[in-house]
């Protein structure tokens, strides 16, 4: 787990419970406990800063790991523990209503990741096990105020999208992995792009039932933050059979060099 400070104010995940504690005393400022039905956040939890309508506010996932899950036969969205979403008010620790129903939105597959926020939107990878047949890898973005879901980008491309014909033989169908199971994706708010960085497809050391490259298996993808339409992707590995997956976000750095500033990792697009 790795906490974040904000104003002041460290917050975290331990125990079944969400922490607030003074950063440089470790007093209890405030403590949640996590419904019995789910779990506790694996890695973390983010901060939105609010707006003139909401609080600020704490958002998280319950973890929804279930990579461990059986390989006898295909894995079903929602099985396990019950993925959800939620926000808490930040300066009380209690769900806030105003996000989905009464601070909890449902979600069909699972993020054992940090949520990342850009903006008014809080975007999630995906926790998939690692069958080959089960609930898609997909990204997606929810409303930071509503908790309605915004948009959705397809990691195995469907019918008609770009990338759909490097999964030959139907190997796309159904296809579970190529997604973003690590803890967080990186967002250029100058820009309006967010980076994504995903894993292989499944099942992870073999391909007989999925040839072609596989695209957007073990791939960098960049989208519009704001609509998670498709900008450009960089595939590091095609048509993987070593689990060789990208769990890090990449990181947006600048170099000055003789009076001029070099931006690498931003794509100018």
């Amino acid at each position: 787990v790795t906490p974040i400070v904000v104003n002041g104010v460290m917050y975290l995940p331990a125990a079944g419970k969400v922490l607030a504690l003074e950063a440089h005393t470790g007093k209890l400022l405030w403590s949640y406990d996590v419904p019995a039905d789910t779990s506790a956040p694996a890695r973390g939890v983010s901060y939105w800063p609010g707006d003139g309508n909401n609080p600020p506010r704490i958002i998280f996932t319950n973890g929804g790991d279930v990579m461990s899950a059986p390989a006898a036969g295909p894995a079903k969205a929602g099985s396990g523990p019950k993925n959800k979403l939620f926000a808490l008010n930040a300066k009380t620790g209690k769900l806030d209503p105003g996000f989905g129903r009464e601070g909890i939105v449902d979600l069909e597959v699972g993020h054992s990741g940090t949520p990342t926020i850009f903006k008014n939107l809080v975007i999630l990878g995906a926790s998939v096990p690692e069958n080959p047949v089960g609930p898609p890898g997909n990204a997606r973005a929810f409303d930071a105020r509503t908790g309605k879901k915004l948009w959705e980008f397809h990691t195995v491309p469907q019918p008609g999208e770009f990338g759909h014909e490097t999964w030959l033989n139907d190997g796309w169908k159904n296809r579970s992995g190529v997604n973003t199971w690590g803890f967080h994706m990186t967002a250029d708010e100058e820009r309006g792009i967010l980076y994504i960085p995903v894993g292989g497809a499944a099942a992870n050391f073999w391909g007989g039932d999925r040839p072609g490259i596989g695209l957007f298996g073990n791939s960098l993808v960049a989208v519009d933050a704001n609509t998670g339409k498709y900008k450009w992707h960089f595939q590091t590995v095609h048509h993987d059979i070593w689990d060789t997956d990208l769990p890090a976000a990449p990181n947006l750095i600048e170099i000055k060099k003789d009076g001029k500033t070099i931006q690498i990792g931003r794509a100018h697009v």
